[in-house]
């Protein structure tokens, strides 16, 4: 499972035994997990699904993941400290929220033992459901937007997806840099997208991108379904297009694009509390509303998968483990 486990206490979890359909997805029993120096145990509350837990569970990043079975897949967790390691800074009791960094992760469990620097205070003002869609999906957003485009004020940046899990945060931050959004989605989240501040929006059924005449400094594809080549015509003369999803083509397009003024990136998330912190801020100042389209029990899992590959989810799709209380619900 990826840490240290306890030889005696056990917990619930939901495993994987081979890579495969969402009828892979099954609950059990394991060990629970020994925080060791510099980690927090939490206790799971809530766990964010996201599109990268499908492409963990049927394989496709095998060659990081491994075949040692069975694996707990999973990144997103909120809940509370009820264990520290030796030089944690943080205590038992405190109500946190993060991204697990290893690629497989282990947060579809009751219990993780994550690095506490992978972890922030989680925010005030929402309660652990919303918490819990944050930390990979925001992150993902943030580090593309102000890390790989280095998007600034007054610049345009189109973001295609802008209703999904990273979409909807990607709008709310890219007007947070001070940016003109073009939002791209369908015709049902028009409204959505324009609450959450996008100055245009593009119904894709309606309207074919690569025909468009508009020019930007940043194509943040986070749908992953237009190739770079397809697309640059429209970034301006030093524009960056930004692509979420690991692949032999945009590798490629990252090597030969080095050194051209239009650039093509891979966001590659990382977990940093720095982030986190910078993120409960905006959500505990209202400038960031976390939008939760359905929450499944951890039972339920291979159901969640099931919805995520439709790609119609809105905002973010969340497992609860426990009953919450009233707090803890969004």
């Amino acid at each position: 499972y990826g840490t240290h486990l306890h030889p005696n206490d056990t917990m619930r979890a939901v495993v994987i035994d081979r890579y495969g359909k969402p009828d892979v997805l099954r609950s059990a029993t394991v060990p629970r997990p020994v925080p060791q120096r510099g980690q927090a145990l939490v206790r799971t509350r809530f766990i964010g699904v996201n599109p990268k837990d499908v492409i963990v569970r049927k394989g496709k990043f095998k060659i990081a993941t491994g075949n040692k079975f069975p694996l707990i897949v999973g990144h997103d967790i909120a809940g509370e400290v009820v264990e520290v390691g030796p030089g944690a800074d943080l205590s038992e009791g405190d109500r946190v929220y993060g991204m697990i960094n290893d690629f497989a992760g282990r947060a579809y469990a009751e219990y993780a033992a994550v690095e506490c620097d992978q972890l922030g205070r989680a925010p005030s003002s929402v309660g652990l459901e919303a918490a819990a869609a944050v930390p990979l999906a925001a992150q993902t957003a943030l580090q593309a937007l102000r890390n790989d485009a280095k998007l600034r004020s007054g610049q345009r940046a189109l973001i295609n997806g802008a209703s999904g899990g990273v979409g909807v945060f990607a709008v709310q931050i890219a007007k947070i840099l001070g940016a003109h959004v073009t939002a791209v989605c369908s015709e049902r989240n028009v409204d959505l997208v324009r609450d959450l501040g996008a100055d245009e929006v593009i119904d894709y059924n309606q309207t074919e991108l690569t025909n468009i005449a508009a020019r930007y400094d940043l194509f943040f594809d986070v749908f992953g379904n237009y190739a770079f080549d397809r697309v640059k015509h429209l970034l301006e003369s030093d524009g960056t297009y930004v692509h979420t999803i690991p692949s032999g083509r945009i590798i490629q397009d990252i090597a030969r694009t080095l050194f051209r003024k239009k650039r093509a990136k891979l966001v590659i998330v990382k977990s940093r509390r720095s982030q986190l912190d910078w993120l409960r801020e905006q959500i505990d100042a209202a400038r960031i509303r976390v939008v939760v389209d359905r929450t499944f029990s951890l039972s339920e899992a291979a159901d969640a998968h099931r919805y995520m590959e439709t790609k119609r989810a809105r905002g973010k799709v969340c497992l609860l483990y426990t009953s919450p209380s009233p707090r803890d619900r969004s």
